[in-house]
């Protein structure tokens, strides 16, 4: 089959690779769209991922090839998938060592996939595959809400309009949080918020664009930006005794200002992936026309433009919110 692999220079090769064969308790699932993730962008020059490796995890696809023993699911079957076993509660090990595209277990960046019948999820006959895709990156929206414990009633900010900080801000109107402020320095982003009806705003004079816009400090900040000044702006914007939820992703040390977190006494929180029932709720969003799908989706391009579209979503000015690859 076709895959995307990085190769020993950190780019990525598109390559012939074995087809997969299911074994006992698993599936094969012919993929029909991956999204290109930020997490993707950030662990491709990462020593903890081996030459090799096939990336990928937000996809859909339907089932081709059953393993010994499979039950509840038959070829043919729409689907998305889960990237790794899931649990209730978090365990950072057991996401690590079960987790879909990291090295151990090749991601969906190919043709076909082999996954553990526990990581399907049904897709509804109404979800366009390519919409399955966003199931993952919605999700981790919703769970990123879950660990705020965010309001109908709050005022809510959110700092950054990439994919996630866009899914954020549609979990929060899909929950009925309407008192919302999407901070993006980027204008064609900014603009693109507007559009679907957000009040979003630049970086200048921000506190008081932003107490403007809501009326009062936000009770919950949700950072997406995964800028190393983005922490620091979230403490700065809550309201005392707020909660600021970390979903961005940086992998060196920030300074936050401890002071002023402490004088607020704000809670600063931290969201990793999702749980089941954020699979549950994102499907049952989109199946419900709760998630411009197809708007959010900026490019569909073939594995073999991988390298390219990497390329393009690393630019700071990138009009792309959610590219897909398309074997």
């Amino acid at each position: 089959m076709r895959a995307i692999v990085l190769a020993e220079d950190r780019t990525l090769e598109a390559r012939q690779v074995p087809d997969p064969e299911p074994t006992e308790g698993e599936v094969r699932v012919r993929v029909a769209a991956c999204g290109i993730c930020g997490s993707d962008i950030h662990m491709r020059p990462s020593e903890a991922l081996a030459p090799g490796a096939i990336m990928g995890h937000e996809f859909a696809g339907t089932i081709d090839a059953l393993g010994p023993g499979v039950e509840g699911f038959q070829i043919g079957d729409r689907v998305c998938v889960f990237p790794f076993r899931p649990l209730e509660q978090h365990d950072l090990e057991v996401a690590m060592s079960t987790g879909l595209g990291l090295g151990e277990h090749a991601g969906a960046y190919a043709e076909w996939i082999v996954v553990d019948q526990e990581m399907l999820w049904a897709l509804p006959e109404g979800i366009d595959l390519e919409h399955g895709a966003l199931v993952e990156p919605l999700a981790v929206a919703l769970h990123g809400l879950d660990i705020g414990a965010v309001e109908a009633s709050e005022a809510c900010a959110v700092i950054g309009a990439g994919p996630i900080g866009v899914m954020t801000a549609f979990a929060l109107r899909a929950r009925g949080i309407e008192n919302i402020v999407v901070i993006e320095r980027n204008e064609r982003r900014r603009r693109r918020m507007q559009d679907f009806g957000f009040e979003a705003i630049d970086l200048e004079s921000v506190h008081e664009q932003t107490l403007a816009k809501l009326g009062a400090a936000p009770a919950v900040v949700l950072e997406c930006a995964g800028n190393p000044a983005a922490p620091n702006l979230a403490i700065e914007l809550v309201a005392p005794s707020g909660r600021v939820v970390l979903l961005g992703v940086l992998e060196e040390p920030v300074e936050i200002s401890q002071l002023l977190l402490m004088l607020k006494e704000a809670q600063l929180r931290a969201s990793f992936a999702y749980r089941p029932g954020n699979f549950d709720e994102a499907i049952a969003l989109i199946a419900a026309g709760k998630l411009p799908a197809e708007d959010l989706i900026t490019g569909r391009e073939p594995l073999e433009r991988a390298e390219e579209m990497f390329a393009a979503l690393e630019d700071p000015a990138t009009n792309h919110i959610k590219v897909l690859l398309r074997p």
